[in-house]
């Protein structure tokens, strides 16, 4: 099966030019927080629009330079401002004034995402975790207390939120790349966990012959191929 994934991934995906996007080279660690919590089932365009209202509000750079490592922690904006950020304007009016944007974390008995970002950022300031220096510190630990959200259970967010704060090793098995690798597979996954092995074992392979290939990476190369309007079986 692995082999089967493989040579589609070869045949479907331009993984010679695979590189990162933007969002993965943010300034800030909140901004990752903020990306992964409001990018799930939504086009991105709309995340990108809730950076850009929050990061023009606080005078805050969005990006980093690709070339660069973490940038100081001087010059980062940490998850203890953002947390006070919206402690003073209370979640419901930080999400009408500064995000702009009232989605929920599900249509049945979710919360907003506001509220999911806020209860987030309160949990890694728990962990003492502010700035892209301290991810090194997260843990299962703080990982079961993050899914316990209303709408964070699946783990796709904090899959998220890792590859996001620079960990080459996780993917986000979203309903993007659960399709493209059913239809690898000729199969049904669904399964957060089985799509994650399906991505290390395809990785361990295909580094051999793209030594940058990561399993971000190779993730970050499936959602551009299918965000564009790929079917999960046409190489663009």
């Amino acid at each position: 099966m692995k082999e089967q994934f493989i040579v589609y991934c070869e045949n479907v995906l331009d993984l010679r030019n695979a590189s990162l996007s933007d969002e993965f080279y943010y300034q800030s660690l909140p901004l990752c927080l903020i990306d992964s919590v409001f990018s799930i089932n939504v086009r991105y365009t709309s995340v990108k629009n809730v950076l850009k209202r929050y990061s023009m509000h606080y005078d805050l750079p969005l990006f980093r330079s690709r070339d660069s490592s973490y940038p100081s922690i001087e010059s980062q904006h940490t998850i203890s401002e953002l947390h006070e950020n919206m402690k003073k304007y209370g979640v419901e009016d930080f999400a009408r004034y500064i995000f702009q944007n009232n989605c929920r974390t599900s249509s049945r008995a979710g919360i907003l995402k506001a509220e999911a970002v806020y209860l987030w950022a309160k949990t890694l300031m728990k962990y003492d975790i502010n700035a892209f220096q301290d991810v090194s510190k997260l843990s299962d630990e703080i990982e079961a207390e993050v899914r316990t959200i209303k709408g964070q259970g699946t783990g796709i967010t904090w899959n998220y939120f890792r590859m996001l704060s620079g960990d080459d090793s996780f993917c986000k098995p979203d309903r993007q790349l659960l399709r493209f690798i059913s239809s690898a597979m000729k199969r049904n996954i669904s399964d957060v966990s089985e799509a994650q092995e399906v991505m290390n074992e395809a990785v361990g392979y295909l580094i051999k012959s793209y030594p940058n290939m990561t399993v971000r990476l190779l993730d970050h190369t499936i959602w551009k191929h299918m965000s564009k309007g790929g079917s999960p079986c046409t190489k663009q």
